[in-house]
């Protein structure tokens, strides 16, 4: 176990702990948790995604794939996200990555859970989407890494974060305009793997324009795998 894994697994063992002592405020309303960092009521109204296309999971009235899928296909074979990225769940992913509430890593773990075990087929392996070792050093965590870890577990999915590498460090894609998004991130994986299974599962946080898990998975897709599926916590939509 690595040590960022080891830091990871004593601090959710601490708050779990100190939630049994001290009931905690929901992130979202203030009311008291005592488990989760948002009360049910807050759960039970984020803007879940609801039909959307199998493709890229864009929100739509019927779960058929999109106009845009139809005509340019993205390398994933499907696309699941749990959420639109808007409202209480953009606050809930902001206080995730970059204050470090680690708690939601357990919440977002056991609602996409909820969500994807049932399906007839899950992947071999779930692989969360890595970080440059840069920005891995500023932020200390791989905030798609500590929800892969769990849901895994959940699922009884191998977590595979040593089968891809970030190679190029790139700027943030919050911080480019949607057309510059793709030339950015080309030639920033790298798998460590030639002997992939067939199935594989990326998992990120947000999908916005999708370029980040379309070149992870296309780097996938040409060591061997050859159906990989997109999972992420949310789906942006203001691009459409």
């Amino acid at each position: 176990m690595t040590v960022m894994a080891k830091f990871s697994t004593l601090t959710h063992r601490a708050l779990e702990l100190y939630r049994k002592v001290f009931p905690i405020p929901c992130l979202l309303c203030g009311l008291a948790t005592e488990r989760d960092p948002l009360c049910q009521a807050c759960i039970a109204d984020l803007a879940y995604l609801g039909p959307a296309c199998p493709r890229c999971a864009l929100p739509l009235q019927t779960g058929q794939i999109c106009g845009q899928c139809l005509r340019a296909p993205p390398p994933q074979h499907l696309s699941f996200s749990l959420f639109r990225y808007q409202g209480g769940i953009r606050r809930c992913i902001t206080g995730f990555k970059f204050h470090q509430q680690l708690a939601f890593a357990h919440l977002f773990a056991n609602l996409m859970s909820e969500q994807l075990q049932h399906r007839e087929k899950l992947p071999d392996y779930l692989i969360p989407v890595p970080l440059h070792a840069m920005r891995l050093r500023r932020r200390g965590f791989n905030q798609s890494l500590e929800v892969a870890r769990q849901l895994g577990k959940l699922l009884n999915i191998d977590c595979r974060p040593d089968l891809l590498r970030r190679i190029k460090a790139t700027r943030a894609q919050s911080d480019l305009k949607f057309r510059q998004r793709k030339a950015n991130l080309r030639g920033a994986f790298q798998c460590s793997s030639t002997k992939l299974p067939e199935h594989i599962a990326l998992l990120d946080d947000v999908m916005t324009s999708g370029h980040t898990s379309a070149e992870a998975a296309k780097t996938l897709l040409n060591q061997g795998a050859k159906c990989v599926e997109v999972w992420t916590i949310a789906r942006a939509i203001r691009h459409y």
